[in-house]
């Protein structure tokens, strides 16, 4: 029994694990994305889909909040700032910096 319950834990423990690296690879997409608006539509349409779905009318209301939230949460992250790593490198140096 005692063994059953640990593998249990150790189970969600990787699980809030996944959930984790998925929320830092996804954060990283909402961010990065080129077309913000066009993501933020369709991740309204696509939640809405999702909750409205036979797939999960026999889910829970505290299930559902929870989609709910999660992707709300997507939609909250702001677009990142253009990384240029041949600016970063060369600062001043760099040739396509106008003076």
């Amino acid at each position: 029994m005692d063994e059953d319950i640990e593998a249990l834990r150790q189970e969600v423990r990787h699980l809030i694990a996944m959930h984790t690296a998925s929320y830092v690879v996804l954060t990283s997409l909402v961010a990065t994305h080129p077309n913000p608006a066009q993501l933020q539509l369709h991740l309204v349409t696509a939640l809405e889909g999702v909750l409205g779905s036979e797939r999960l009318a026999r889910w829970g209301e505290d299930q559902k909040q929870i989609v709910r939230k999660v992707v709300e949460t997507f939609q909250h992250v702001q677009p990142a700032a253009i990384i240029d790593p041949l600016a970063s490198a060369m600062g001043a140096q760099d040739p396509r910096r106008k003076t």
